[in-house]
Formats: C-alpha cells, structure tokens, sequence
C-alpha cells in the first residue's frame, strides 16, 4: 500500500511541502545574502563616477573652483548661513573682556599690594588685603574669603587658592567661553551653504566632486592592478598543476621567491623615484607583486582535479590540454577564483591607498588616499576640519566591506559545506 493510500484510509492530512519565500526560492547558490549587498555596495561606488556626472559638475573637483574651507551645512550645531555663529562667538568675546564699572578699584599701595606675603607662603594665618587677596605662590590661607581684587584671578594663588570658592562673572564668562562647543566651533570658517553639501578644503575642492571622482578611480585602480595580477595567476596556475614535472618547479619557485618580497617597501622605493605616477602605473606596479598568491592557490586545485573522471574522460578522448584545463576544469573553479579576485581588489586597493597617504600617488588626479593625504599635510584634525579626511575614509570603509561581504559569499557559494552549516543553523 502507497503512501497516499495510507493517508486517505487513516484519514490523517497529507502534509505539503512548504514553499520557499524569498530571493532564493529557486535554490541557486549564486543568490546568497552576503554576495549580493556586497556587490551593491562595490556598484555603488563604481557607478558613482559616470551617475554623479549627470548630477553634480565635475569640475568642482579642481583646484580654486570654490570657497575655501567651507564646513558642510549639516554639520551639528550649525545653520545655513553662518550669521548665528559669528554673532555668538562675537557677544561671548566681548563679555569676556568687558569690566564693569563698579568693579573698579584704587589703586593699592606697595604694601597693601605685597600683603606681608613672601615667596615661601609668609603667615598662612594673616587676613589678606585688597590687592593680595592673601595669595602667595604655595597658595596662602585656603580658608581666607577672597576680596573683590582677588576674586577677579579666582583667589589669587598661583596654585589655585580655594578650590571651593565660587567664581565671579568674569571668570564664569571666560569658563564658558572655553566651553563653546558645537556651532561657534566652526565660526573661524567660512558661511556654508547647500551649494556645497559635503564642504571644501584648503585647495578650494568641493568634497562632494573630490568623492564622486576619487572613490571610483580607488577602485579603478584595485580592478585594473588585481584582474592584470589574476589572469597571469591563473595561466600560470593551471600550466604548473596540469603540466607538472620542470615546468611546475619552475613557476613554483618564481612565486615562491616574490611572495615574501616586502611589496609596500618596494613600491615606495620605486613611487619615490618616479616623477609623474599615474593610475595605471601605478596598477602595474600593483599588478607585479599579486600574481604569486593566485598561482600557488590555482596550482593547488588543479593538482587535485587533474585526476578526476571527467578530466581523464576529456584526455582519452583526445581533448587537448588548452580545452582540458579552461574549459572542463575552469568553469569547476569560477567561485573559488572570483573568490581570489575579491581579495585581491582589496589587497591592490590598501596598497594603493597606503602609497597615496605617503605622498607617492597620482598628485593631479583626486583619489581618496591623496585626499586623506592633503588632509594631514594641511593639519586638518587640528584645525577641525572632519569632513576633509573623514569623508574619504567612510568611503573607503564602504568598498572594504563591500569586498569582504562579497569575499564571504562567494566562500559559501563555493564550499557546499558552509551552506549545509547556514541550513542547519537556519533551521
């Protein structure tokens, strides 16, 4: 008896397999969470240089083609225009330096003004006069009530006199003047205005123009540096593990001896002698020192396919090696070496932008490391100028996750195992 006749016979409900809801309902691999957000986030900031044309001129990104040092509107604590700040900055200074007329006091004689105090404190216990306030250097009589001279300097002590004494109006005003935070921070710049959302800089570049041309050419240069790096990896790779025998030791001992090369001490020896770098010298530079990684990892898999049935099934045939190796074995590692190539755009890009922040990169062309690197020539963290190094590095916390969340994915597609692990979990 069948299993449906079961079901009908004991009158118990056939149960259904339940749908799948979601992006993956059809079960593909390549339709995995992590993949996919990080590749939207790599699209963002590849697309955000021929998008961002449509909608803001790119010519804001050149030298003196805006205000100088122009925070952006936004920013906490400050309004459009400018005007608040600057008044409140202005009415804060001048209470500061203002003395009331009934503060006014005649002037001391010598020996008012000396208080019997000497150098080493004098008599802790003497009332103090009008002009010493009983201060002394190590402090005087901490209990002795401040007069009106002395309560303008706080008690008078060069070590503080009383802690415990409240301050007067002048010192109360120059406390909260050393306290203005927030908008009257940013009073020494100048207005801002929506025309320039994400602010300038000392060179007079709009930030907004300097991020939609800088952010993709970063990328441009990690793609350029890592698919030239990775095609040569993966020739090399499939012709050491399918041929095997001399050429195999050849190729391995190559990639073996440039992988423990110092690659950051080299390119900045080689950046510092060259004159004029630009983005695709620089992504061959780049290109020279990513091959070795891809090879050892490309030679590593094709030594354990090469003896598989489909692969000696194609070589009795009379496949030959060309078609064997790029077209049975190849399309078997397309997630491992897309994989590979993920990490390797990371690698070119870090490199890239540790050679910029040093001085050593493209200096006509806005990228984000030489944006971070006028931004610490021009002292820009002490001036408080955030928006002019911490805008390049938010956008480059973006494409680093966005490679590694694509990193991850490709893991899980590749790997049969971590999708059971996220299954099982899951369920």
């Amino acid at each position: 008896m069948t299993s449906s006749a079961q079901s009908v016979t004991t009158g118990e409900p056939q149960v259904q397999p339940r749908k799948k809801i979601g992006i993956n309902r059809w079960d593909s691999p390549w339709l995995n969470a992590k993949f996919l957000v990080g590749l939207s986030m790599v699209l963002f900031i590849m697309l955000m240089g021929p998008v961002g044309r449509l909608f803001w001129p790119e010519a804001l990104s050149y030298p003196a083609s805006s205000p100088l040092n122009l925070p952006p509107p936004w920013a906490p604590g400050l309004d459009q225009t400018g005007l608040k700040v600057v008044t409140q900055t202005k009415s804060v200074s001048s209470a500061a330096t203002a003395t009331p007329a009934a503060d006014a006091q005649p002037a001391a004689t010598p020996a008012q003004a000396s208080g019997g105090t000497s150098m080493t404190g004098g008599n802790p216990l003497a009332k103090p006069t009008a002009a010493a306030g009983g201060g002394s250097m190590t402090g005087g009589n901490p209990l002795a009530k401040p007069t009106a001279a002395a309560s303008t300097s706080g008690g008078g002590s060069m070590t503080g006199s009383n802690p415990l004494a409240k301050p007067t109006t002048q010192a109360a005003t120059q406390t909260g003047t050393r306290q203005l935070v927030g908008a009257a921070a940013y009073a020494r710049f100048g207005a801002p205005s929506w025309e320039h959302p994400l602010g300038t800089e000392s060179s007079g570049r709009d930030m907004l123009s300097v991020l939609l041309v800088g952010a993709p050419r970063s990328l441009r240069v990690g793609l350029i540096a890592a698919t030239i790096g990775m095609l040569i990896g993966v020739l090399l790779g499939f012709t050491a593990g399918y041929m095997g025998g001399w050429v195999d030791a050849v190729i391995r001992t190559l990639s073996d001896a440039i992988i423990v090369i110092p690659v950051l001490a080299v390119l900045i020896v080689i950046g510092s002698y060259v004159k004029v770098l630009q983005i695709e010298n620089m992504a061959l530079l780049l290109a020279a020192f990513l091959w070795p990684a891809p090879t050892r990892y490309v030679r590593a898999q094709v030594l354990s396919m090469r003896e598989r049935g489909y692969v000696n099934m194609a070589r009795i045939s009379g496949a030959s090696s060309f078609s064997i190796m790029f077209g049975e074995m190849m399309p078997n590692m397309l997630p491992y070496i897309a994989a590979s190539y993920t990490g390797n755009v990371s690698a070119a890009i870090l490199a890239a932008t540790s050679l910029e922040v040093l001085g050593l990169g493209p200096t006509r062309i806005p990228t984000l490391g030489m944006t971070i690197y006028y931004a610490i020539s021009a002292a820009a963290i002490l001036r408080g100028m955030w928006w002019w190094w911490g805008i390049p590095i938010v956008a480059l916390v973006v494409v680093f996750s966005g490679l590694f969340l694509m990193t991850t994915g490709l893991d899980e597609i590749a790997n049969p195992r971590l999708r059971g692990r996220k299954k099982a979990a899951a369920a």
